[in-house]
This record gives C-alpha cells, sequence and structure tokens, in this order.
C-alpha cells in the first residue's frame, strides 16, 4: 500500500494541519476581541446611564394616575396569521379579557387558502365584538409584510364605513400575551414618539429545557439593557414586530411613501426595516419600559383562599418561544436573514456614526457565529491533544499552539470578557425570571451558540439560493404555541370562568346561574343550558379547555358500527359517552361532561374489556350526545331524508359540509328527557338522579322508573316525551329547511366540524 502516508509524512501532515490551527486561533481571538469590546461598550454605557438615572430627579416615569386619567385614543391592533388555528382564538380571547382599556378593535389578517385560520378566527370573532377579520384576498403564504399590508388597508376601509378613525396602530402576532396596562401604556407614550417599543420576554419555561430557555437570558438582556441603551444613543429603536405602536401620522406616512403598502414585502424582517424607514422620514422611535402597579391574586398566607394584592410589573408582552433545536434553528434563520443579510443589501451603509456602529451591531451575527463554532471546535482538538499527550507523551510533538504573548494576552482578554458575559446574562435573567434560572445560564450560552450557526447556515443556504435561482423567499414561519388558562392565571380555572374568558357568557347570566344553584342544586353546566344562558357546543369547548383535550361535534351516523358496539345503548346512557373512532388500540371516546374519577375508571376497564388499551376523552356537545344515545344503537329513522339528501348533491346543490351543517341543525334541539322534565320544574336534579339510578338496578326506563316511584304524573310524562323530539318530526324539520334553502346555507347554524 505505497499511497499511505509513511511516519514523517504523516508528521508533516500534522504539523500543516497545527499551522492552520494557530492561524485559526489568532484570527478567532482578534474577531472575539473586537465583539467583546462591542459589548463592553454597551455594558459600560448601560450601567452609566442607571447611575446617571439614579443620582438624578430628571426622567422619572410619569405616575401611573396620569397614565390611567389620559383620555382614550382609538387604537387598532393588528394581528397577521397564516396556519395559526391552533393559537388564534385563545391570543384573542385573552387579548379582549386582558386589556384594561375600552377603546380599540382587533384586527386578524387571514389568507383565502387558509379554511381552518378563517374558522377560528369567525368562531372568535361571534364573540367579542371589536375583532374584526381582515382578509388578504390571495392564497398564502406570501409574507408578514404583506398580510400586514391588507390590514392597514382593512382598517382603512373600516374608517371609511364607519366614520371612526384610529390614532394609533399597534402590531401583535398570534401567539402574544398581552399585559393589563399595554394600552394605555401605548395611549400615553405614542403621543412623544411616532414610533414605540414596549419589551418582549419569554413565558417562564421548564429550567431544564435549554433551547427555550435560552430565549428567556437572550431576551430579558436585549430588552432590558440593549434597546434602552440604543434607543439613548441613536435615538431610534427597532421594532421586535410585536408590541409596536405606531402614531397616526407616522404609519400614514409609510403609507404614502410606498403608495398604500406601509411595510416592505421584499424584507423578512419588515418590523427591522420600518423603524430605519421612519427614522429617514424624520419621524423619532423610542423604547418605552414602563412599570405599574396591577390588582393580582394569591394564596393566603394563614388561611384558605386567596387575597388581594398589588403588584409593580414590567409592562411587557410575553410568547412561547420555540423550544426544539430544529424550530429555533428555523425561527433565527429567518431573524438572520432579515436583519443581517437583507438589511445590509436593502438598507446598506446610512446615517451618522451612532447609526452606522449599530448597522455593524446588527450585522455582527454573520462572523461571531461561525467564530463561535470555530472556537469550540478549537478547545475541543486543543483539549484531545493535551489528553492524548498526558496518556502517551512520545506519540506526538508539537510546537506550542499560542507562541505570541500578545496572542496569549488576548485570549486571557476574551476569557474575561466571558466571564463578564455569563455575569451579565445571569444578572438580567435572574432580574426578569428568577434566580432559579440562574446557575445553567453558562451551559445556555453554549446553546445559544449552537442555534446561532446552525441559523446562521441555513440562512446563508436561503440567501444564495436565492440569489442564483432568483425566487423570492417566502414566509418560514414558525410553530406557535399559547398558554393554558392556569398559565394565564386567568381566573380560577372553575367551570364559569372559562366561559367567562371565552365570552360564552354573560357576567348577569353567570351570577344569575349560582343565585339559582345555591337554592336548588344543579351542576353549573347543565344549570346554565337550563337557562338558555349557554349553547351546549360553547359548554364542551368550555369542559375541552378545562381538561386540556379536544371539543367537536359528530354525526352518529357515520361513527362504525363496531366501534359503537364497543357500548350498549344502556351504557353510553349510563356514561354519557359515545365511542367515536379507533386506531388501533386507542379509542376516542366523546363526553357530555367531565366524569366522576369512579365512574371514568370504570368506563375505561370496560373498554379495556373489548381490547382497548388507551382511551383518549373528547367533549361534545350534549345535544349530539343526547341524539346518538337515542338512534345511533337501532336502525336509521332517517333513510327517506338521506335519499333526498343524496339527490341534492348528486345534482350539485348541496355539498359535504353543508349537509353536516343541516344535520348538525338537526340535533341541535334535542334533549334528554329527565334535562327536559327539569327544565319543565316537573322533577329536581336530586330527583333524577334518584330515579336514575334505581332505572339501572331494577332495568327499567327512566320513564317507568320516574312513573313508580310518583317522581312524575304520567301526564307530565307524556307531556315531557312529546317535547322530546321524535325521528318522524326531526325527519319534517330536515325537510323544511331543505325546502326553503336548499342551496343557501346563510340561515343555518355554523359549527365546528370534527
Amino acid at each position: 500500500m505505497e499511497f499511505l502516508p509513511t511516519g514523517a509524512d504523516l508528521h508533516a501532515l500534522l504539523l500543516g494541519y497545527w499551522e492552520v490551527l494557530r492561524w485559526a486561533v489568532l484570527i478567532s481571538a482578534v474577531l472575539i476581541l473586537v465583539s467583546s469590546l462591542d459589548d463592553l461598550f454597551i455594558d459600560l454605557a448601560y450601567w452609566s446611564a442607571l447611575l446617571v438615572r439614579f443620582c438624578s430627579v430628571q426622567d422619572r416615569p410619569a405616575p401611573q394616575r396620569l397614565l390611567e386619567q389620559h383620555p382614550e385614543k382609538m387604537i387598532a391592533i393588528m394581528v397577521p396569521a397564516w396556519q395559526e388555528s391552533d393559537v388564534i382564538a385563545s391570543m384573542v380571547a385573552n387579548t379582549n379579557k386582558t386589556f384594561d382599556y375600552s377603546r380599540y378593535h382587533i384586527f386578524v389578517g387571514v389568507y383565502a387558502n387558509d379554511a381552518e385560520t378563517r374558522r377560528e378566527v369567525e368562531k372568535v370573532r361571534q364573540r367579542f365584538p371589536k375583532v374584526h377579520r381582515a382578509e388578504v384576498p390571495h392564497d398564502g403564504p406570501t409574507s408578514k409584510a404583506d398580510c400586514l399590508n391588507w390590514i392597514v388597508q382593512n382598517i382603512l376601509l373600516y374608517e371609511e364605513k364607519t366614520g371612526q378613525q384610529f390614532e394609533a396602530f399597534l402590531m401583535h402576532d398570534a401567539e402574544d400575551v398581552v399585559h393589563r396596562f399595554g394600552l394605555k401604556t401605548v395611549n400615553w407614550f405614542v403621543d412623544k414618539a411616532a414610533m414605540i417599543q414596549m419589551p418582549v420576554l419569554s413565558m417562564d419555561r421548564k429550567w431544564n429545557n435549554l433551547v427555550a430557555c435560552h430565549y428567556m437570558d437572550e431576551f430579558a438582556e436585549f430588552h432590558t439593557k440593549d434597546l434602552p441603551v440604543r434607543s439613548a444613543l441613536a435615538r431610534m429603536t427597532p421594532s421586535a414586530g410585536v408590541a409596536t405602536a405606531f402614531h397616526r401620522q407616522a404609519m400614514m406616512a409609510l403609507v404614502e411613501e410606498r403608495q398604500g403598502q406601509p411595510f416592505n414585502t421584499d424584507s423578512l424582517t419588515e418590523d427591522y426595516d420600518v423603524a430605519h424607514r421612519l427614522s429617514v422620514l424624520g419621524y423619532p422611535s423610542s423604547f418605552v419600559r414602563y412599570h405599574a402597579k396591577v390588582p393580582r391574586q394569591r394564596k393566603a398566607w394563614f388561611r384558605k383562599g386567596m387575597v388581594d394584592i398589588s403588584r409593580r410589573e414590567l409592562v411587557s408582552t410575553k410568547e412561547f418561544f420555540p423550544h426544539r433545536f430544529a424550530y429555533s434553528v428555523r425561527q433565527k434563520a429567518r431573524w438572520t436573514l432579515g436583519i443581517s443579510i437583507m438589511g445590509w443589501a436593502q438598507l446598506g451603509w446610512f446615517g451618522g456614526l451612532v447609526n452606522r456602529y449599530y448597522l455593524f451591531r446588527d450585522r455582527k451575527a454573520l462572523f461571531t457565529a461561525p467564530v463561535g463554532i470555530i472556537g469550540y471546535a478549537i478547545v475541543i482538538q486543543l483539549l484531545g491533544v493535551m489528553l492524548l499527550q498526558w496518556l502517551w507523551p512520545e506519540a506526538i510533538n508539537l510546537p506550542p499552539l499560542i507562541d505570541r504573548r500578545w496572542v496569549w494576552a488576548i485570549v486571557t482578554f476574551n476569557f474575561l470578557f466571558l466571564l463578564n458575559r455569563i455575569l451579565h446574562r445571569a444578572w438580567f435573567t435572574g432580574l426578569n425570571h428568577g434566580l432559579k434560572h440562574v446557575p445553567l445560564t453558562p451551559i445556555r450560552i453554549v446553546t445559544s451558540n449552537l442555534i446561532s450557526f446552525g441559523a446562521f447556515w441555513r440562512a446563508s443556504h436561503q440567501w444564495i439560493n436565492h440569489l442564483v435561482t432568483r425566487r423570492p423567499i417566502a414566509w418560514d414561519k414558525t410553530q406557535h404555541a399559547y398558554p393554558s388558562l392556569s398559565e394565564l392565571q386567568q381566573g380560577t380555572g372553575r367551570l364559569g370562568d372559562t366561559l367567562r374568558f371565552w365570552n360564552h357568557v354573560s357576567e348577569a347570566d353567570l351570577i344569575r346561574a349560582l343565585e339559582v344553584q345555591k337554592n336548588r342544586y344543579r351542576p353549573l353546566g347543565l344549570l346554565l343550558l337550563d337557562l338558555a344562558a349557554v349553547d351546549d357546543d360553547h359548554l364542551a369547548e368550555a369542559f375541552a379547555e378545562r381538561g386540556e383535550t379536544y371539543a367537536s361535534i359528530f354525526d352518529p351516523f357515520q361513527i362504525e358500527r363496531g366501534v359503537l358496539a364497543l357500548l350498549t345503548p344502556e351504557e353510553a346512557a349510563r356514561y354519557g359517552a359515545v365511542p367515536l373512532r379507533r386506531n388501533g388500540a386507542r379509542l376516542d371516546v366523546a363526553l357530555a361532561e367531565p366524569l366522576p374519577a369512579d365512574q371514568r375508571s370504570a368506563l375505561e376497564k370496560r373498554l379495556g374489556q373489548q381490547g382497548v388499551r388507551s382511551v383518549r376523552f373528547l367533549f361534545a356537545p350534549l345535544s349530539d350526545i343526547a341524539f346518538a344515545i337515542r338512534f345511533a344503537w337501532g336502525e336509521d329513522p332517517f333513510v327517506v331524508v338521506r335519499e333526498q339528501l343524496a339527490r341534492l348533491k348528486a345534482a350539485g346543490h348541496l355539498d359535504a359540509s353543508r349537509e353536516a351543517m343541516l344535520w348538525r341543525s338537526v340535533r341541535a334541539g334535542y334533549a334528554r328527557l329527565g334535562d327536559i322534565l327539569i327544565r319543565q320544574r316537573r322533577i329536581s336534579h336530586a330527583d333524577l338522579q334518584t330515579a336514575l339510578a334505581a332505572s339501572r338496578t331494577e332495568g327499567r326506563s327512566l320513564g317507568e322508573t320516574l312513573t313508580r316511584l310518583k317522581l312524575v304524573a304520567a301526564a307530565d310524562l307524556e307531556a315531557a316525551l312529546k317535547d322530546q323530539r321524535s325521528a318522524r318530526w326531526l325527519s319534517e324539520h330536515l325537510a323544511e329547511a331543505l325546502r326553503s334553502a336548499p342551496v343557501d346555507d346563510r340561515h343555518l347554524p355554523r359549527y365546528q366540524l370534527a
């Protein structure tokens, strides 16, 4: 094997590689020193400004009472959405419930081909009158800037139709958790600058999730130190894309400058771009950190229950950032591409010395990201060589990797700067998120550097591909998550709080139901149905929210017979449960209301005897459950009507979606016999439970048991059975609906289909 290198040749190759490594150490050390000195300057500027502010009586924040008493401006909140069906409804509902402000409207931008998001926006729009669907007339995804532009056009059109005029425009994303005092802060400070940026922070995450927690570190430091310093030195603050407010004059200037398109559709980071354009137009922007005292609750120390307190909080927007490495790389690649690469290509270098310095800071990730990884690689190789020399001294004889005193000085300074960086990162993380997140700060810095390198690599590849192919770079969005009600601290987690959060029930109706419940017990959900204060599909959604599962309507005649056979009709009635679909050993079961733990265990055991290993409980409207229990296990009583529907479908007058809505309109009015008797004040809830227990023991029907126990008179029972709609009545109702509107479904109720 003559082509293999000899020992001398191998040593020569190793020496050559060692020389390359020496130059890599030198270049990396110098570049890291440049970046470290840059960071040190910002550190010194921050602490100097903090010291001056502490010693001065000037520049104190405005008293909170002035912000609370300031006349409210009309504010338009802009929320661009592409494939945000998982979070948009929760975000809009929470925003409406959180803001302590009255004069605002929310405009959600939705694409023509995003049916699921459109449906969620439509659903939440029906519950909250201040929410509007802003139409993007073409298919997505395009870019966030394009979606925002169409939102602005929808807002201006709304102004023309209503005669109202918005004095401020506020940007938010579909995953944002807003602060109660957010709009009052905008209302006060937007007069002092054409654009203001409020702090954006990460939601608190589990301490051992390094990817999720590294966002806590970065945003805590950036929005506590870097942005305030930049705002003070440059008199310009880049937008974060959320919690950014524009004065009307500034927005109209942007609209006029770009012929109706205020946001740059050629940029992936339109928020970064728009602040620079405003600066060129002569409109100032500033960063606003305001602390407000807000009412909160905490557990009482010496008794049960909660106590009301007042807590001083930073007015900021929070969100869940990605918790997986690949998702984080994807998100940060968009930032790197938009700010560092496309920002350089589109904006160039402009402005005075301070602005150019900050442009350098925005773009230095193009060398710090790869240099950081090179530094890690050098350290790993050096440690490996040192270990080998220690274990086998005669194996390798290499010259020192660093043989110049000044290089050693740079490396030493860089190490000290690294300690400074760790201390600062830990300080701001602890300040914003608590001491429990401080110990892992050094490890998360390594995680951050690895993600930054992955983002640099992905962004570079996307940019080169764009230059070669000339294809536009599409909206490379990140999958979003939204906190649960318990994480949002919206209420106590009780059913009434959940229904109020979603605006399913009014405060007056909820109070009335609770008063009735004191005198005549009935589970709150059923009592609200009795009082016609809530719809049963909304009640199912509330149960699903509390149980952190799903809610859907279902057609019992579409369930496979083998799946239905897993329970008898009597068992389905006992548990208020209907098997929906089976996927291997897992079964989806629809419930009308949560089951007690013992009944849930009994049901799971019963299904386990049929080979079901895993049960996923969903929630469905009570009318769907009652209808299924009455009709699904027997012969289909609607054969004639189905034939009529089939003819309409064959003729093209009816599609599957409209057919499903028709069937839901039939099922929506169906009620259980016991519920009808209670609503007619024939029996109490306690009497019903007694009769149900006896009917199961005796094997009789509920009606027979009620009359045998003399809880209901025969005539009253007969009247209730007539009110419980028969299959014939339901068929006639459906036929009438078809005759009155065989094609037009405008008069049919809207429901989310399973």
